[in-house]
């Protein structure tokens, strides 16, 4: 069902594409296989250079293993996780399908057009772009603050060995200012 859901998705972007079809359909009846944090799809290229899935038990002559997405490489979108991507496999469709994975866009403010018309569409994908845009820099604060806290203040986290040390360190200052206190209190008295 989750294959079906992808495969469909990729092709409604290859249908507003026709620079990715021509691209693919020079590789027609090859077959692909793309991991992504254990999910496996495995792909067929059709004639008119969409996609299907591939039931055949052979080896695929391409295979793209992407690590499981984390919130960082979803913040660079495709980019991203094409980046972390390792691809294997006959070189010309490897370059192919990394090329059309790469640019293929989702024309996102068209689809909502279709069903909400165009100026709710356009306001609508403005709000959500400017949504994105503000997780995308609270992400990257919060990544710059943890890799300052980590390489600046890690000794704000004391081991418990060094805590007990520095309370034993601690009651000796406070004994030996009591010491001081009492010479102090018993040479005020002496003059008096």
């Amino acid at each position: 069902m989750l294959a079906g859901a992808a495969i469909a998705l990729l092709n409604h972007l290859l249908d507003d594409a026709p620079w990715a079809r021509a691209r693919l359909a020079r590789h027609a009846g090859n077959r692909a296989r793309v991991v992504a944090g254990g999910v496996r799809l495995d792909l067929s290229i059709a004639a008119d250079g969409l996609l299907a899935q591939c039931l055949s038990e052979d080896a695929p002559q391409v295979v793209i293993e992407m690590p499981a997405p984390t919130p960082v490489a979803l913040a660079d979108g495709v980019d991203g996780l094409m980046r972390a991507a390792r691809i294997e496999g006959e070189v010309e469709l490897a370059d192919t399908l990394g090329f059309v994975f790469r640019n293929l866009r989702w024309d996102v403010e068209g689809d909502l057009a279709n069903v909400v018309g165009d100026i709710a569409a356009h306001r609508l994908h403005r709000s959500a772009m400017a949504t994105l845009q503000a997780g995308r820099r609270a992400l990257g604060a919060a990544e710059a603050n943890l890799r300052e806290f980590v390489a600046e203040d890690t000794t704000l986290l004391l081991a418990a060995s060094r805590m007990a040390e520095r309370n034993r360190s601690l009651r000796l200052i406070r004994d030996a200012l009591a010491r001081v206190e009492k010479r102090v209190e018993r040479l005020e008295r002496s003059r008096a």
